[in-house]
């Protein structure tokens, strides 16, 4: 039987590169997440804390119009227009999203190694790094829709109930902090929670062994310091070490302080690039016989 008769045909396009997958894999990731009624309820959580700073921001901009001294008062509790409110309100997301993502990283990462997901990617005439960029970028997304992007609408909503748009330029600090913080903790998560799902793919000992990371280091860390009196064993403490980092984005950490942004920078960095020789590790072990 001829071609023409079994209904194919020849195709003359031009073939795109494979880093194309990519983008493919973010949004496969992203439809997979967006199902499971789990992570709506803990994106809901997110959202109220979201809406109860729309929500002021509003307030304040309304009772403004009436008496200054009121928004002066409402400033006092460091929930609008400052770069320490903003780092408050990013730092109370960030831990709705390490809930959403102890989750998440089963169903992104570990069902890929328990149910063959990943044999199927890497099928699809995509490379391993391929993969691994696109699974980061989809975690990724997911860090910027909690985080980042919040904080972006708060930032241009403040601008824009001010009396004038000089809040944009005498605010650039802010915009440069938000993207910066959203940055840290992007990168930063799903780099780990990626090494750790590919290592403990099972959902229960990954949520155990994620949330378990950071509340027993920074126990460790609080009981070190404690015992020594060194402020430098608090380095151990991840969650808070992006934390300092963020703030220094935002220009609200105290250059005083010890342990200081360039200290967490580091141990920040290492961290990462040790999750990432995991990832590699074991991406590679994977092996698909075509």
């Amino acid at each position: 039987m001829e071609l023409d008769q079994a209904g194919y045909r020849t195709w003359e396009g031009q073939p795109r590169s494979p880093w194309w997958g990519c983008l493919s894999i973010v949004r496969v990731g992203l439809s997979l997440i967006f199902r499971r009624w789990v992570f709506w309820i803990l994106i809901g959580l997110g959202l109220l804390n979201f809406l109860f700073h729309f929500a002021f921001i509003y307030l304040k901009a309304t009772l403004s119009v009436q008496n200054e001294n009121i928004a002066r008062f409402l400033d006092n509790y460091k929930v609008t227009g400052t770069g320490q409110a903003y780092a408050d309100f990013m730092f109370a997301q960030a831990g709705i999203c390490a809930l959403l993502l102890a989750f998440a990283g089963s169903t992104l990462i570990g069902s890929d190694y328990r149910q063959g997901g990943m044999v199927f990617y890497l099928s699809r005439g995509i490379g391993k790094w391929h993969y691994i960029v696109g699974k980061l970028l989809t975690i990724a997304a997911v860090v910027t829709i909690v985080t980042t992007l919040p904080a972006l609408i708060l930032f241009i909503e403040y601008g824009t109930l001010s009396n004038s748009f000089q809040y944009f330029l005498d605010n650039p600090r802010v915009l440069c902090g938000i993207l910066g913080y959203g940055t840290v903790l992007a990168v930063v998560q799903s780099l780990l929670i990626f090494a750790i799902a590919a290592w403990v793919p099972r959902t229960v000992p990954l949520v155990m062994t994620w949330l378990g990371l950071f509340a027993l280091l920074k126990g460790l860390a609080d009981a070190m310091r404690a015992i020594d009196g060194n402020r430098y064993w608090l380095l151990l403490g991840f969650w808070d070490d992006m934390n300092r980092l963020g703030r220094w984005c935002f220009g609200s950490l105290d250059p005083n302080r010890i342990p200081s942004a360039g200290y967490c920078l580091a141990v920040l960095a290492a961290l990462c690039v040790v999750s990432l020789v995991l990832i590699v590790r074991r991406v590679r072990a994977v092996e698909v016989v075509s």
